[in-house]
């Protein structure tokens, strides 16, 4: 019997004494192929073994030859991935990078929190190659932080900082793991400070090397980082506006805009003999509100001036050309609601008519 055929690796041809024995042994063939295909007698004859993976093969139109080149393929790319540097070492390479890039420099606080994220990578992937990180890692990674989804986000943004980074360094060649990942974050109603607390915020500063600071941050909004970049010559008194210059604001790009009444009042109050802010300020700033009475809001100083700025203008063109920030982003994180009459006292608050709180001081405040 003549068994040769395309891609046949067994023996080619079979003898039997009787033509009755070739016969059986045909019908039985032409059985096996109507119940598993052509492939099901590729290896007639061959080991025993190589039988039964050729008709489970079979079933999917594969052959051994099939199965042994998707297993050496595979067997390459695990290969590979073994052969891409620790995760832990790129995360080193990138963080150093990040610092010593002059076309793309950073602003301090920037770098440290890429640093501490950095860190807190290294450990949690340990000695995983960086090509064994896919989406599935990830997605299980963010899921299991214990933090909030804005808080998700934010890490799961720096990763995929990181992994562009390796794909442009040609570390890895695979798709960024972190693409396609959603997390949905629902905002609470921006959270800043009552009319009290203002006039308490102003009667601890008033008086001190930091009374400037805080007038410039609560009645213009000005964030924390760029108002201790600011000396006297941002300041335009005499037109009523304040001139950030890129090297000072978050966004690199520079910013001037019209203050209040009540803070070109705080700011000639001032003594601008001295230093608009003082180089010690985070102590000074500790040491006057120490004696405040009610927990501290993150931002709040920014988020109290956007909510009084829209209550009394209705105006998110101008407010935003004040903050530095797109209208999406000053309704999404920073513009609260409250009434017509506090928004008057707010803007009303001024170095002469401040009142002291007449509750009893017991909390720290954070500058």
């Amino acid at each position: 019997m003549d068994l040769r055929r395309k891609h046949y690796v067994g023996v080619k041809t079979r003898n039997f004494t009787t033509v009755q024995e070739a016969k059986e042994f045909a019908n039985g063939i032409a059985e096996q192929v109507s119940k598993t295909g052509l492939n099901g007698i590729s290896a007639i004859g061959t080991d025993a073994r190589i039988k039964v993976w050729s008709g489970q093969l079979a079933v999917f139109g594969k052959t051994v030859e099939d199965a042994i080149d998707l297993a050496l393929k595979h067997f390459a790319s695990e290969k590979a991935k073994m052969e891409t540097p620790y995760a832990a070492e790129l995360l080193s390479c990138w963080v150093d990078d990040k610092i010593t890039n002059p076309l793309k420099p950073l602003r301090p606080r920037s770098l440290k929190a890429i640093r501490v994220n950095a860190n807190a990578f290294k450990r949690d992937f340990g000695t995983m190659r960086i090509a064994e990180i896919d989406r599935t890692y990830v997605e299980q990674y963010i899921k299991k932080k214990d933090v909030s989804n804005q808080t998700r986000k934010n890490k799961l943004n720096l990763l995929s900082q990181f992994f562009n980074w390796a794909i442009y360094k040609q570390h890895i060649t695979i798709i960024n793991p972190t693409k396609g990942i959603e997390i949905n974050v629902v905002n609470e109603t921006p959270k800043f400070f009552t009319v009290e607390q203002c006039v308490s915020i102003m009667t601890a500063v008033k008086d001190t090397p930091v009374m400037s600071y805080y007038a410039i941050c609560l009645f213009a909004g000005v964030r924390p980082d760029e108002a201790k970049r600011m000396t006297w010559d941002n300041v335009l008194l005499n037109a009523n506006e304040i001139a950030l210059t890129a090297n000072i604001t978050k966004t690199k790009k520079p910013r001037l805009f019209t203050i209040e009444d009540n803070l070109v009042k705080w700011l000639n109050y001032a003594d601008n003999k001295k230093p608009l802010i003082p180089v010690n300020q985070r102590k000074l700033a500790e040491a006057a509100t120490n004696n405040i009475n009610f927990d501290w809001i993150q931002d709040g100083m920014r988020h109290t001036f956007c909510t009084m700025h829209y209550a009394k203008y209705s105006s998110m063109e101008a407010l935003r050309k004040t903050m530095g920030n797109s209208p999406s982003v000053i309704d999404k994180f920073y513009k609260g609601t409250i009434t017509k009459s506090e928004v008057e006292k707010f803007w009303k608050i001024m170095p002469h008519n401040i009142i002291k709180p007449e509750v009893p001081a017991t909390k720290t405040a954070a500058a």
